[in-house]
């Protein structure tokens, strides 16, 4: 299966690291180890995780207040968000 990233979810994830980084050094390594222990478990087993938003599903981070928003779309996964779950639900719906 085929990794895609939307490219403000590229965004959000690298704004999100620096922002961890800059209040405690170390702090946004730890976050990006914890977005790729996310994405592991996404990868492992797609499906098995619950739809959010029409055809999009979502995984929470163990840790921090983030999620992936994905979908699966023929052979491919989209991550369409990485979600700080903070912020106002659904901003990043309108993305293709």
């Amino acid at each position: 299966m085929q990794l895609l990233r939307h490219p403000e979810a590229d965004e959000e994830l690298e704004q999100a690291a620096l922002w961890y980084e800059k209040a405690q050094p170390g702090l946004g390594l730890e976050f990006l180890d914890e977005f790729e222990a996310t994405l592991r478990r996404i990868l492992a087993t797609p499906t098995r995780w619950r739809f959010y938003s029409g055809k999009n599903r979502k995984l929470n981070f163990d840790r921090f207040p983030y999620a992936i928003v994905y979908s699966i779309e023929a052979d491919s996964l989209l991550i369409r968000a990485v979600m700080d779950l903070r912020r106002r639900p659904g901003y990043w719906r309108w993305r293709r």
